[in-house]
């Protein structure tokens, strides 16, 4: 594989999913990664379920794909009550073998040159990487040279410096040393919450391990829009402009 894509956290925004696979296109990928959350927040999560696997994209399972798998579960229950109407309204706008598809995505995905999952390494469910303070806590768990993740919605990389705090920084066009453990956080396509309201993705090229980013724009009224119709929390919405 020449390049590679990875893509996180779409929540249901078909606009800024089309948007980044045009873009991914443009730029010649081989291959394209879903590191999970593909529903969740926004209107159209059967629509980008079907674009998923329209064009086979593996994925990972994400948090708000495994809630709207759940039913009674407590630990939906513990969840704040706008994420809570969302996922009830998501689960009601899925058909059964949507929820099926979702149900069966696994939690990793191991390739021969890095491993993808949503989340961070470390043994609690759905552990963060987003500062040195968590990319830290990842690193002690973690069990390869170079992983890709999601689940922050904000793109970083962070590099393991043993003795000291991790190397952290937003992701620019870089080449990649692998001396060190490594991890690729990619961002978000459907809600970014880096400052940045453009759909995101990362590009990687394993023969040169050379890193890099790419952004979409992409028509977030008409997502705000229909997120407002279907009743959903105005948040949702509103932050999309924001990139927060």
């Amino acid at each position: 594989m020449n390049k590679i894509a990875f893509i996180s956290d779409i929540h249901g925004n078909i606009e800024a999913l089309d948007a980044i696979l045009a873009k991914i296109e443009e730029v010649g990928c081989d291959k394209i990664y879903c590191l999970g959350d593909i529903v969740g927040y926004g209107p159209d999560p059967g629509e980008c379920i079907n674009r998923i696997q329209e064009l086979e994209i593996e994925s990972v399972m994400g948090n708000h794909d495994e809630y709207v798998t759940l039913l009674m579960d407590p630990r939906v229950e513990r969840l704040r009550q706008e994420v809570r109407d969302a996922i009830s309204w998501t689960q009601g706008n899925l058909s059964m073998d949507d929820l099926r598809w979702l149900s069966k995505r696994p939690m990793r995905i191991v390739t021969e040159h890095f491993t993808c999952l949503h989340g961070s390494f470390i043994p609690q469910a759905w552990g963060y990487c987003l500062d040195e303070k968590t990319f830290a806590a990842n690193f002690k768990y973690q069990d390869v040279s170079l992983a890709f993740c999601g689940h922050s919605h904000s793109p970083l990389v962070g590099i393991d410096t043993p003795g000291e705090l991790p190397y952290v920084d937003f992701i620019r066009r870089a080449v990649l040393d692998l001396i060190d453990k490594t991890m690729v956080n990619v961002g978000s396509v459907g809600q970014p919450r880096d400052g940045d309201p453009r759909a995101c993705a990362v590009t990687y090229e394993p023969a040169t391990r050379t890193l890099d980013i790419l952004r979409a724009e992409y028509d977030y009224e008409a997502t705000q829009a229909k997120i407002l119709e279907q009743g959903l929390p105005e948040r949702f919405a509103s932050r999309l402009s924001l990139g927060r």
